[in-house]
């Protein structure tokens, strides 16, 4: 640009010069506070951006009224300190170079917020679809916390959740993020039409929850102190769909019920008396009388299987047997087939965590397939230790001890080392 207007020479202007799209000169009017007439300062840390009243009101109803239309907000700053500055400065990029790129769920969540707070329609519709695309049940119970605090009428969120419960409620429900649910969430989870294999599953992460928050408030894990912390939600508990036996392995050791509410469960469970509303006298809570099992069965259209090919295999003749497997996402494990010759074929299988010597499954078998009598929950990014032992020494394992492979199912990763001495693992 010769920079000249008939016969006087313009000031030069580098950035003017040199930025060729109206989104180009808007991202650099953002970043270099140029022809600023607003400052505003963002969060507990007091961020400062340095803004133009006239382009943030284009975009948002919110931004107009707030820096044209009230004469009380006029000066050169403006507090905005609910808001949280890293989503803050992504709405601002979308404001004035319409940024689309979201990376994570805590941001997509944060712009969802700020979105609606503001009125922005399209950096909503963008949080949306990034959340979409990313949903998954070790993360969903984060997206619903969101939903259950400051998004109870979004219906798409809502949709989200409601999937992902009845994909799989066992795998929602051993999440971390379930440690971090509020009282309020938690009860309207419990609430949801959760795809479980056993009301047990519910019970044992409510104990698993209120464990968590006694940590959090460092109070001393006592049978008394889980009790308090959890009596509220005992009466969205169906005890009265469990067996016998699961009362005993799970409710029984959990000491989270008194003596006297365990012998009446189990007696309306030897005894059902339909219609019952009766309570253990001097109980704090009213048993749940449901009868209505939330459990469902695990249909062949719902299992996943990792079948494990790739690499050379050859028959091994050893006592014992180890591999290590990392799933990319909570799953429930139900069962693995090896294949196995000769002798008797009995297989024995331990599992446990590569940083802990604790057996968290066992099963046994007969030939090439193991299945456990209880589901087992693998967690997302955990590495587990999968130990084989053959009792006969005249049978022979086909497998390959050296080998390292990442398999895909239907967007779980199964990755499987150092060893693979596996056909498949079948998973839900």
């Amino acid at each position: 640009m010769s920079g000249q207007s008939g016969a006087t020479d313009a000031p030069l202007r580098p950035w003017q010069d040199s930025l060729h799209t109206a989104g180009e000169a808007l991202d650099f009017l953002l970043s270099s506070g140029t022809h600023s007439d607003v400052t505003l300062v963002v969060g507990p840390e007091c961020k400062q951006f340095k803004v133009h009243r006239l382009i943030l009101s284009m975009r948002s109803p919110v931004f107009e009224d707030l820096l044209l239309l009230n004469p009380a907000t006029k000066g050169n700053l403006l507090p905005l300190k609910d808001d949280p500055p890293w989503a803050f400065h992504w709405l601002l990029s979308h404001i004035y170079s319409d940024k689309r790129e979201i990376d994570n769920i805590d941001l997509a969540l944060q712009i969802l917020s700020l979105a609606d707070k503001y009125m922005i329609a399209s950096a909503y519709d963008t949080s949306i679809r990034y959340l979409q695309t990313v949903v998954k049940r070790n993360n969903v119970l984060k997206i619903y916390k969101y939903l259950v605090h400051l998004f109870s009428d979004n219906d798409s969120l809502r949709g989200l959740c409601k999937r992902v419960f009845m994909d799989n409620g066992n795998a929602v429900l051993m999440s971390p993020d379930l440690l971090d649910l509020t009282p309020e969430a938690l009860t309207q989870l419990f609430k949801e039409t959760l795809r479980i294999t056993s009301e047990t599953v519910i019970f044992q992460a409510l104990v698993k929850w209120g464990q968590a928050q006694l940590k959090v408030q460092r109070k001393t894990l006592t049978a008394s102190g889980l009790r308090q912390e959890v009596s509220q939600f005992l009466p969205l508990i169906r005890f009265l769909t469990m067996s016998s036996d699961e009362v005993v392995q799970s409710v029984v050791t959990s000491d989270v019920l008194m003596p006297e509410e365990v012998v009446f469960v189990l007696k309306h469970l030897a005894k059902p008396e339909d219609g019952s509303h009766s309570s253990i006298v001097g109980n704090s809570f009213r048993i749940n009388p449901s009868r209505e099992s939330r459990a469902s069965r695990v249909t062949k259209e719902q299992m996943r299987t990792c079948v494990c090919e790739g690499v050379n295999k050859t028959w091994l003749r050893e006592p014992t047997y180890e591999f290590h497997l990392t799933p990319s996402d909570n799953i429930v494990l139900l069962a693995i087939k090896v294949q196995v010759e000769g002798g008797s074929e009995d297989v024995q299988l331990q599992i446990r965590k590569e940083e802990g010597s604790k057996v968290l499954a066992t099963a046994e078998a007969q030939g090439n397939s193991i299945s456990f009598k209880n589901p087992v929950h693998l967690r997302e990014s955990v590495n587990y230790v999968f130990t084989l032992q053959l009792s006969d020494p005249a049978t022979a394992l086909l497998g390959n001890k050296l080998c390292k492979k990442v398999y895909d199912v239907e967007g779980f990763q199964i990755v499987i080392d150092p060893g693979i001495f596996i056909q498949a693992v079948i998973f839900w």
